[in-house]
């Protein structure tokens, strides 16, 4: 696996929801066996440095789109209501565009290739 230089981990540390901001923050995960996580307590979005930049910015988005359908009232899997191929679609947008557009640089930084 290719090393993530810290030049290629330079994006805004912040997700911005309109009302609220969840710091991002670059720590290692190992330990716990994980890649990301939210701590929605904390408004804290972590990501471990120590993969490739494409699974870095894979792992950055799947956090922020945790974040985005706690937002839009799906939090737990316990609470998850049964839902169609439509609504998971329409939903998905809604929150990518809200995000996205709340947030131009670092959308622009997950999905430009460097």
């Amino acid at each position: 696996m290719k090393k993530i230089t810290k030049a290629q981990l330079v994006h805004p540390m912040v997700l911005d929801l309109g009302f609220k901001q969840f710091e991002i923050k670059q720590v290692s995960l190992k330990k716990d066996n994980l890649y990301g996580c939210v701590e929605f307590p904390k408004a804290l979005i972590s990501v471990d440095p120590d993969q490739s930049l494409p699974d870095y910015k894979g792992t950055l988005l799947h956090e922020i789109l945790h974040v985005g359908w706690d937002l839009f009232g799906l939090g737990d899997d316990e609470e998850m209501p049964t839902m169609g191929n439509e609504y998971l679609t329409t939903t998905s947008s809604n929150i990518l565009q809200l995000l996205a557009g709340l947030n131009p640089e670092l959308f622009e930084y997950i999905f430009t290739d460097e």
